[in-house]
């Protein structure tokens, strides 16, 4: 029996270089930009939240990516949809948390573990995959 990869990528809609970083914060704070994913993850903080930082790394191998850090497949796959969660599967990508999901999260890193724990169970049939396999980090 042929054991199935799972990969799992949280994409900020926000650029990691620092003028990306910088312009994703102006356009934050005059209300023209927001990033849900953001929200759980940073918040106002630079280095994360204390709850991301100690726990982003137990969450099934899950890749946290700014949009321009993306490969190319998912950065096709994901234009217009970030921020988002997706599941890259033998099937392709899908999306697991949309910018709405990712909101109703509003912040709270222990809302968002819940609900992509639920999500990854449901898609992939309540098996969950081994957070410690290298196909997975």
């Amino acid at each position: 029996m042929t054991a199935v990869s799972h990969k799992f990528f949280a994409v900020y809609n926000a650029d990691g270089s620092i003028a990306g970083e910088l312009g994703y914060l102006f356009d934050k704070l005059r209300g023209a930009a927001q990033c849900p994913l953001c929200d759980v993850s940073h918040g106002w903080n630079p280095v994360g939240r204390k709850a991301w930082r100690n726990g982003r790394d137990g969450l099934c191998g899950l890749v946290w990516l700014h949009r321009d850090e993306q490969p190319e497949p998912l950065k096709a796959f994901t234009e217009g949809q970030l921020p988002a969660v997706v599941l890259e599967d033998a099937a392709g990508f899908h999306i697991l948390m949309d910018a709405d999901s990712l909101a109703a999260c509003a912040g709270d890193f222990t809302a968002f573990e819940s609900e992509f724990l639920a999500r990854v169970e449901s898609a992939i049939g309540g098996s969950m995959p081994d957070i410690n396999s290298a196909a997975n980090r």
